[in-house]
Formats: C-alpha cells, sequence, structure tokens
C-alpha cells in the first residue's frame, strides 16, 4: 500500500470522529470495526472474523471489541465483588450506581461527557488511574474508589456521597448538602431506591 492512501484512509478516520463526534467515542467498537476493515482493504487482505478477533491475514489479530467488554449483567459481577472489597464499598451500592448511570452499558455517553459504567467525566477518571473509561474493569475500579472518597469525605453519610458523586464535592459544599438541582435529589432518589430494594 502506498503512502497515499495510507494517509486518505488516516485522513477519513479522522473526519469521522469529527463528524460524529456525538454519534461514536473513538472507542465504538463498530468505528474501530469499520477502520479495520478499510485498512485491511486498502492493503489487500481479508478480515476474516473468528470469535471476538479480526484477523488481518498477515500473523496479527484484533479484538472487534474493547478489552474486557462483557455482555450481561452477571458478567460484571467479578469485578464488582473485587473493587467492593479492595474499596469497602457495599455490592449492592456499587449495582445501584452503575444501573442508574448507565444501565449497564459500559459504552455509555452522557450529554455531559461522562464516560462508562459509572459516568466518570474525563478528568475525574484521570484522577483516578483510569486510562480507558470504556474498559469495564477501569470504570469500575474507578467509579468505586471515587464513590469511597466521597463517602469518607462525607463521613459515610450516603445522601451527601451520591449527591457529590453526581453533581460534585464543590457543589455538596457550597451548599452545605444536597444541591438544590432536581437532576442531582432525582438521581440521589433514584439510586437509594435501587440500593434498598436490591
Amino acid at each position: 500500500m502506498d503512502i497515499r492512501s495510507l494517509q486518505m484512509i488516516m485522513q477519513s478516520q479522522a473526519m469521522s470522529i469529527l463528524a460524529n463526534g456525538n454519534t461514536f467515542s473513538k472507542h465504538s467498537p463498530l468505528f474501530d470495526i469499520t477502520f479495520e476493515q478499510m485498512l485491511a482493504s486498502a492493503m489487500n487482505t481479508t478480515p476474516t472474523t473468528q470469535g471476538n478477533s479480526v484477523n488481518l491475514n498477515n500473523g496479527m489479530t484484533r479484538s472487534t471489541f474493547q478489552p474486557n467488554v462483557l455482555q450481561s449483567q452477571s458478567d460484571f459481577d467479578t469485578i464488582i465483588s473485587e473493587q467492593s472489597h479492595i474499596h469497602q464499598v457495599d455490592q449492592a451500592l456499587i449495582r445501584a450506581v452503575i444501573k442508574t448511570e448507565s444501565n449497564y452499558n459500559n459504552f455509555a455517553k452522557s450529554h455531559a461527557g461522562a464516560q462508562g459504567l459509572m459516568q466518570l467525566m474525563p478528568g475525574t477518571a484521570r484522577g483516578l488511574g483510569v486510562t480507558d473509561p470504556y474498559d469495564p474493569r477501569q470504570n469500575i475500579a474507578g467509579g468505586t474508589k471515587y464513590l469511597r472518597q466521597m463517602l469518607d469525605r462525607y463521613d459515610g453519610d450516603l445522601k451527601l456521597a451520591l449527591a457529590a458523586y453526581n453533581a460534585g464535592p464543590g457543589n455538596v459544599d457550597s451548599h452545605n448538602g444536597i444541591p438544590p438541582f432536581k437532576e442531582t435529589q432525582a438521581y440521589v432518589e433514584k439510586v437509594l431506591t435501587a440500593y434498598y430494594n436490591s
């Protein structure tokens, strides 16, 4: 494949990211597959799918889905149990937050930019050591760690911790309690309902 062809493919990929920024994230498995097919075609190879990987017939394989992408709610149980133990956060609370935040969709992205299962904002994710917020293990680890931090900050007050998880601790501190935001108030109630009914 000549340099010009490769340059055209890379430009096409960049333009697709810009044009579809609100539809696909850079972690979209559909986009990754499409790009790999274009690249394989330009290299005169035929991608063949085997299980969850694409074989580019050049000795290299690449997952068609993100690392550790799990397919059902029960598939996350091991990670939740592990992080619950590490950070001493009730598994039922972690599940309630995940259910409320993303409904177990590890590719979820909010209009505000929160990402993954526990809807981590990019800056928060980086501060928690999360390099791929769409990876279930990293996201649950980061989200659970952050939840622990909020519980510690507010002396175990679950309502304040959840409000801070949703609206940020700065808003909780400045309002000296749950902020008067309808979204945050509804969020706290929704998580608590899921938690107590689990």
